[in-house]
């Protein structure tokens, strides 16, 4: 059976990116480092569930343009209808939904088909929010 075991995304400022992680969906962070290869690449990992989220930092990295029109590309996040609406509120508190117009709607997954929102993240990584049924 396979396993989505990480997903990394390119971040330009790690500290932001971490706090956004950790305090809007409680994800732990599990490590920090530099990689080798001499790509000056600094990575933090973020564990959810049994996988990881890596962000990778350089400074030469620059954020996405905030409209995401036409873009497909996207990761899911699922959690238990409590925690749910838990994380909703964080974000909303956060003014997290101002940066991108999304209706709370059913859609389907891995998971099967529940209400979910898209929203961006500090660098406008598109994440679909969804809750699990």
């Amino acid at each position: 059976m396979a396993l989505l075991d990480h997903v990394g995304i390119r971040v330009t400022n790690l500290d932001r990116s971490i706090n956004f992680y950790t305090e809007m969906f409680g994800f732990e962070l599990v490590d920090r480092r530099m990689l080798g290869g001499g790509d000056n690449i600094e990575a933090a990992a973020i564990k959810v569930g049994e996988s990881l989220i890596f962000l990778l930092y350089n400074p030469a990295f620059v954020a996405l343009p905030p409209s995401v029109e036409g873009r497909p590309d996207h990761f899911c996040l699922t959690f238990e209808a409590k925690e749910f609406e838990a994380i909703m509120a964080k974000l909303a508190a956060a003014g997290v939904f101002e940066k991108l117009q999304c209706e709370l709607m059913p859609r389907t997954g891995a998971t099967g088909r529940s209400p979910s929102k898209y929203i961006l993240d500090p660098d406008n990584h598109q994440i679909e929010v969804k809750m699990r049924q």
